[in-house]
Order: structure tokens, then C-alpha cells, then sequence
């Protein structure tokens, strides 16, 4: 008798192991990892109440596991206050929504370095302008993103990891 009882909860522990597994393969939350390591060539102009601001130079998108994501931003910044040196990575705490390709950033802190030289203030103003904001992730290819913002494509952002490092070959998109 005490074989039969062992044997039937050892049966019974397999197959409500074996539905859990097959349970969360298809929870929603299944298959939402974003993976991306890409890098655009930009040439950004946005405007805005006094002046246009005009961003000119590489933006780099790289996931830090499932949460966090690396926002590297180099090159030109000119605002109406004056030219600056752009060198700085914002980390992000991220969603991915891979349903209708929606990425959720939320700013968590930033790192710049010694050579940039935009204020804080100047830089979140012209670029940021919110602790949180929205991208849409279209995949053109195997190595090739699309990133647009919530009405028109911003730039194409190519893998660094299948195109080798920070290739030349990524056209920016001048938004109208």
C-alpha cells in the first residue's frame, strides 16, 4: 500500500510539474526579453519653444538584463544657450512590450564623463524632458532596429554586435 501512495504522488508531482512548465512558456511575460546592442549615427534637430536644439553624433541602445537598459549618447549638442561636448550614458529601467514593439524607459541615473560638457540642466531640457518616455522597436533585419518616437521614426540603429563595432553604415533619420 505504501509503495502505491509513493508512487502515485511521485505521478502526480511529475504532472503538475510538467503543467507548470508548460504554463508560464506561454505566461504573458514569456518571451519579453529585449536583447540589443545597436548604435546610430544622428544628425537631430528638434524645435522648441525658444530655439531649435540640434544633436549631431552616435546613440547607443544596449539591454543590461531584462530591466535595465544603457543609453550612451556622444557628440554635438547646440541649444540656444551655446555648443557643448556630449559624452554621457543614462541608465534606464525599461519595459518591453513586445506585442506591439513599445519600449518604456524610465530615467534612473547618469553617468558623464570628464570630456562632456553640457550642464545637467541644458541636457535634459533639449533631450530628455521627462524622467520617462516611449520608443517604438521595429526589426528591419537580423542586425538592423528602427527606433521612432510617438509619431515619426527618429533614427536606424544597427547591431554592434553582428555588424562589428560602432559601424559607419547607419543612416540617421531627419525627423519633419
Amino acid at each position: 500500500m505504501k509503495k502505491i501512495i509513493f508512487f502515485s504522488s511521485v505521478i502526480l508531482l511529475l504532472i503538475a510539474g510538467i503543467m507548470f512548465i508548460l504554463n508560464n512558456k506561454n505566461a504573458p511575460t514569456a518571451g519579453r526579453e529585449l536583447v540589443l546592442s545597436c548604435s546610430a549615427k544622428v544628425d537631430i534637430e528638434a524645435r522648441q519653444p525658444n530655439g531649435s536644439v540640434h544633436m549631431e553624433g552616435r546613440l547607443s541602445l544596449t539591454t543590461l538584463g531584462n530591466k535595465r537598459l544603457a543609453l550612451l549618447y556622444t557628440g554635438r549638442l547646440i541649444t540656444p544657450q551655446g555648443r557643448f561636448i556630449l559624452s554621457r550614458t543614462l541608465l534606464m529601467d525599461y519595459q518591453y512590450h513586445p506585442e506591439n514593439h513599445v519600449l518604456e524607459l524610465t530615467y534612473n541615473r547618469s553617468t558623464v564623463s570628464d570630456a562632456d560638457t553640457v550642464p545637467d540642466d541644458i541636457f535634459y531640457r533639449s533631450l530628455m524632458k521627462s524622467r520617462s518616455f516611449i520608443l517604438y522597436l521595429t526589426r528591419l533585419n537580423d542586425s538592423i532596429w528602427l527606433v521612432s518616437g510617438l509619431t515619426t521614426p527618429l533614427y536606424v540603429c544597427n547591431d554592434i554586435e553582428k555588424n562589428g563595432l560602432l559601424s559607419n553604415s547607419s543612416k540617421p533619420i531627419h525627423p519633419s
